[in-house]
């Protein structure tokens, strides 16, 4: 991913100098922005602060995604490695970001072929709306969805119901007004992904991207191009059959919604897709591990994303308030384990490696609540220096007090993973990491333990 004048390369949490400037580039590691695309910046940042906005620099947060502004765009990708200075390594980390998505539901990207995108020409925007629109064209082409379409009518012949409140002039009674049910396309499920389609084919400038959008677009030929709000797109009601395009349709709406972009309008003045770097990396971790429970925990056991494992208190009333939802819960209906998925940076230097003191309350919480005998604070390698053990002291809901191991270790997101060596080699060390959780359990015993108790 060259440096140009269109596009910016940022990783997180690295400062980049910025200077005002008639044109918007990136130049030699510098920021030239107008006061335009800094307003534009400044404003989505009020809303959802994704940027450091000081002075005379600006530093990405724990956002990874894109952003376009006034023509510019601004692509912020995970910090995998230490330096990330060599072309090489910013197109495998946004290879690594799609592999990561592609394990979730933020955006519709259910397979990824780096060797057919070129991720170092290739920004954010232009990836991500190739990706749609190449799914969106293998599930069109395979369900074009019909949906019952309530009509209204004045036929000749009979057809649904007559509306006999209507069909009260003598000199018209051959004329029969009709309501009625027809199975059309053109509803706004397909009207939706039509007039998305249509303005992402005059945003992009990859000629395959525009080639797949124009199929999409030609395919649905028979459905109404006509502007569709997010407020509309939020009426579809999704079922059993058409549940396939709902992460199309939840793009669609990310698109619209945070676009400036018109049938009347040439380019796209303003657009962001910003995916929060800790949500995702929790949500990529549970994936990878309930896909295949047995490969990382030697046996088969449940593995569940944000359960809901207890309340945290009663009210006046007894009714039980603050749900208790650890990121990663393994084992049911006994809980063996608990693992927290955290993104930020840690200072080695700190005698508690770093950890807050409300993580290890929260985590001390979910122990004493679930009775699990292990848990874990699992970070990105290149945020966390070393591994430690602690002991949280607990008492556990049958009143014993135990001993509960914590373990912080983190686990290395610079492997190639879409490459078969660099995927096993990330399964491999996340194996290593996690299986110790579930070995065999030792016996609950005092808190009167030899080893290092967490102070707060």
């Amino acid at each position: 991913m060259s440096e140009n004048q269109s596009t910016a390369t940022l990783f997180e949490y690295q400062r980049y100098p910025y200077v005002s400037s008639k044109t918007d580039s990136f130049r030699e590691g510098t920021l030239h922005l107008t006061d335009k695309t800094i307003e534009l910046l400044d404003s989505l940042n009020s809303k959802r602060p994704f940027l450091e906005i000081g002075r005379d620099s600006i530093k990405p947060l724990n956002y990874v995604g894109v952003v376009r502004a006034n023509g510019f765009t601004v692509q912020i990708l995970p910090k995998l490695f230490a330096c990330e200075s060599c072309r090489e390594q910013r197109a495998m980390a946004a290879a690594n970001l799609l592999k990561m998505l592609s394990h979730t539901e933020n955006v519709p990207i259910t397979e990824v072929d780096p060797v057919g995108l070129d991720l170092r020409k290739m920004n954010l925007f232009e990836v991500f709306i190739h990706l749609f629109a190449k799914s969106l064209l293998n599930t069109i082409k395979n369900s074009l969805k019909r949906e019952y379409i309530r009509n209204s009518d004045e036929l000749r012949v009979v057809r649904g119901r007559i509306d006999f409140r209507h069909h009260t002039n003598p000199a018209r009674m051959h004329i029969i007004p009709c309501r009625y049910h027809e199975l059309s396309v053109d509803n706004l499920l397909n009207r939706t992904l039509k007039y998305t389609c249509y303005l992402m084919s005059r945003t992009v400038s990859d000629f395959t991207t525009i080639r797949l959008l124009r199929s999409i677009v030609n395919l649905l030929d028979p459905v109404t191009l006509t502007p569709v709000s997010a407020a509309e797109i939020d009426r579809i009601a999704f079922s059993r059959l058409n549940r396939i395009f709902e992460p199309h349709i939840r793009m669609c709406r990310i698109f619209l919604s945070n676009s400036s972009l018109t049938l009347q309008a040439s380019k796209v003045e303003f657009f962001s897709l910003l995916i929060p770097m800790e949500r995702l990396f929790e949500e990529f971790i549970s994936a990878v591990l309930a896909r295949d429970p047995a490969c990382f925990f030697g046996r088969d056991v449940p593995v569940r994303s944000q359960a809901v494992v207890g309340r945290l208190a009663r009210d006046s009333n007894g009714m039980e308030l603050f749900n208790l939802r650890p990121d990663i819960v393994i084992g049911a209906p006994r809980i063996e384990a608990i693992i927290d998925t955290k993104y930020k940076q840690l200072d080695p230097g700190d005698r508690k490696a770093g950890v807050s003191q409300a993580d290890l309350y929260q985590i001390h919480a979910y122990a004493a609540k679930t009775g699990a005998m292990r848990c874990m604070l699992l970070y990105p390698e290149v945020l966390l220096e070393q591994k430690r053990d602690f002991v949280l002291p607990v008492r556990s809901p049958e009143g014993i007090d135990t001993d509960v191991q914590l373990m912080i270790r983190a686990v290395q997101l610079s492997h190639d993973l879409n490459r078969r060596e660099g995927w096993e080699a990330f399964c491999s060390e996340l194996r290593e990491i996690v299986m110790p959780l579930i070995s065999e359990q030792e016996p609950r015993r005092s808190t009167g333990s030899s080893r290092a108790v967490v102070e707060g």
